[in-house]
């Protein structure tokens, strides 16, 4: 059976569109590993804690979150509810997981991200290298424009309720991504092992779990 032009052109596209994704999602987990150990913090009582958006977590609300989020390291957080999009407290997205996460409802500070750029996806101003990573995709970077962002990549302009344009989808795939963040987290494990064993009376030595 041959395939017409027309359709041989759209399976291109479809190939193109879906290496976009992988890239895009690379391009947000890799080379970040270090803000997870700026992160991890210690309590007065030695146990370590997880805040998302500002709000401490007890244990049970962490473990029952980690069923969709995956493995969560001690640390100061910020989520974005809408999209997935996630990261450490004060710098710039580390990757996406699913969104919506209940245990995750707490809104974010405008400033979560350490953002300078003017441009607002979900109420986060966006740091420089997340604005980088979604304007290759198409966001424009026009300043002072406040945008709504979901898991599909559809945009809105947050003045007039419009709907912009689709980014295409932000993760490949949520299985894909966890996986990846917990071969990352496998990583660290193994790094502060050895760290541990090199200064064992060090009490930052053991942040990194």
């Amino acid at each position: 059976m041959e395939i017409s032009k027309e359709e041989e052109e759209e399976n291109q596209s479809k190939i193109k569109s879906n290496e976009e994704s992988e890239t895009f999602f690379v391009d947000l987990s890799k080379n970040n590993l270090r803000d997870f150990s700026r992160s991890s913090e210690i309590t007065d009582n030695g146990r370590p804690t997880v805040s998302v958006n500002g709000q401490p977590l007890p244990a049970h609300v962490v473990k029952k979150a980690e069923k969709l989020a995956g493995p969560i390291l001690p640390g100061d957080y910020w989520y974005d509810y809408q999209a997935g999009f996630w990261g450490v407290m004060g710098h710039p997205c580390l990757g996406i997981i699913p969104p919506f996460i209940d245990e995750f409802t707490y809104p974010m500070s405008r400033n979560c991200a350490g953002g300078n750029t003017g441009v607002f996806v979900n109420g986060r101003e966006l740091h420089k290298r997340d604005l980088e990573l979604l304007s290759s995709r198409g966001l424009p970077t026009t300043t002072n424009k406040l945008y709504r962002i979901d898991i599909s990549g559809r945009v809105v302009d947050d003045d007039s309720g419009k709907e912009l344009y689709n980014l295409g989808k932000l993760a490949p795939t949520i299985a894909k991504m966890q996986q990846q963040q917990q071969q990352q987290l496998r990583f660290r494990v193994k790094e502060a092992d050895c760290q541990c064993s090199n200064h064992p009376t060090r009490p930052d030595s053991t942040l990194v779990h």
